[in-house]
């Protein structure tokens, strides 16, 4: 894999393939996080795979086809989530005549998730007098989401099935009871790239709008891909082996979760199978992702696989 550029906050530019581009996103404790994003090069001129936050991951990628002259002729969406959106209103902006596409969801998202998410930040910010830098941070948060249909798709896309963009032809998976109600993971055929969006992060899945086992499912349907190198929603680029052993370290996890085992043990676990960077901060998160998505009883379980997606 070949660095490219860094820019301001290690926002990292890598070829990892030829024609294919990873914009490296990031996900640190108090510091709302970017999803990986994936630049792939058709005759025709760029395909975008999800736009990051805005920001500097944002500004990375415009950097890009700024630096090179080069045209982005299309920009795909993986899932509705702000870290994977946020930058469809500055590719409107200055590149009007690339085709955003996205699961029909984000709609839905727009005006149900994200539009509560806001009518939340707009009552909570002004109270965050004595904490400056999470009201800062939380402002950032609200402009964005202000943004509303700015962030929205030209195109919806509900189906799986094969299509081209900018010339170059893309095999698109459709699920709806994974990540979220409208996820979509890509195989890119020419270098045997797979980019799966969130269906796969490191170093532990984010279930915050998940229903475990349909993501479970989904993760079969990854297996069945011919591909050499996973580009995951977070973290570094893996081997098919590596997918392996995150699969049946979410396996493991979700048949933890189903059992009487403390939450230590099933993140212990996790930790083992996966082999992914342990820190106090992933541990953090597996441990209330346990609490609050996996187990039996989880309000976010009831929400997601249960209740109104959106």
């Amino acid at each position: 894999m070949k660095l490219l550029a860094l820019a301001a906050f290690l926002v990292a530019r890598m070829e990892i393939a030829p024609g294919v581009v990873l914009i490296s996103g990031q996900l640190e404790k108090d510091r709302s996080p970017d999803g990986n994003s994936v630049l792939l090069h058709g005759p025709e001129g760029w395909i975008v795979i999800d736009t990051g936050r805005g920001g500097d991951h944002t500004d990375e990628i415009l950097r890009f086809f700024a630096d090179s002259g080069a045209v982005p002729r299309a920009v795909l969406n993986t899932h509705w989530h702000l870290d994977h959106i946020g930058g469809n209103a500055d590719f409107r902006r200055e590149w009007p005549k690339a085709t955003i596409v996205a699961h029909p969801a984000l709609d839905g998202a727009l005006a149900g998730f994200h539009a509560a998410n806001r009518d939340e930040l707009e009552k909570l910010v002004p109270t965050l007098t004595d904490k400056p830098e999470l009201k800062a941070r939380l402002e950032t948060e609200l402009a964005l989401l202000k943004l509303d249909r700015e962030l929205a798709a030209d195109e919806p896309l509900a189906a799986s099935g094969t299509r081209s963009f900018a010339g170059r032809g893309l095999d698109l998976h459709v699920e709806t009871r994974a990540v979220s109600d409208g996820d979509i993971w890509i195989l890119d055929r020419e270098s045997r790239t797979l980019i799966s969006g969130d269906l796969v992060t490191l170093p532990v899945p984010l279930l915050d709008t998940a229903c475990p086992e349909g993501w479970q499912q989904a993760l079969s349907r990854v297996a069945e891909v011919d591909f050499e190198t996973l580009v995951p929603g977070h973290g570094e680029p893996m081997s098919r082996e590596s997918f392996s052993s995150y699969r049946r370290g979410f396996d493991a996890l979700l048949a933890c979760s189903a059992s009487s085992a403390e939450n230590a043990a099933c993140i212990e676990g996790w930790f083992r199978d996966v082999k992914a960077s342990d820190s106090p901060y992933a541990r953090e998160l597996l441990d209330y992702y346990l609490k609050q998505f996996l187990r039996p009883e989880a309000p976010g379980r009831k929400r997601w696989c249960e209740g109104a997606r959106s």
